[in-house]
């Protein structure tokens, strides 16, 4: 079975059904073991916080687990693996999530053709 970890806006596309999301990639999410990371919610939070989303934090999780994605927490580990990528994407999050998939060996599914120049387990939609 495939592990996912979803950025977090193909999570937020996929939980609210928008139509960025082609069927193909739908039934990827659907027959493939998803996680979300922390850092995600994280990052939801902020930006609706900030009046730049208008997807509740709170929202975000009962939906994830009515979904059954599960929720990837931040290690040390992970943090300390940040350091091994290229400086080409600049925003935290995205930097943090890319270096959760390499160290937990799960496929990244993105729209962020950024990620485009690190290699690795990537699938974009």
């Amino acid at each position: 079975m495939r592990r996912l970890l979803l950025d977090t806006h193909v999570a937020l596309w996929w939980l609210t059904a928008h139509p960025r999301l082609d069927e193909a990639t739908r039934t990827i999410i659907a027959e493939s073991e998803c996680l979300l990371s922390v850092v995600s919610v994280w990052e939801v939070a902020i930006k609706f916080k900030l009046g730049k989303l208008p997807v509740a934090p709170n929202a975000l999780l009962a939906a994830t687990r009515s979904a059954h994605i599960g929720l990837l927490a931040v290690t040390a580990e992970h943090a300390v693996a940040t350091v091994a990528l290229p400086l080409l994407h600049g925003d935290p999050f995205d930097r943090l999530l890319l270096a959760q998939a390499g160290h937990e060996h799960l496929q990244f599914l993105t729209a962020d053709r950024v990620f485009d120049g690190y290699g690795g387990d990537l699938l974009f939609i």
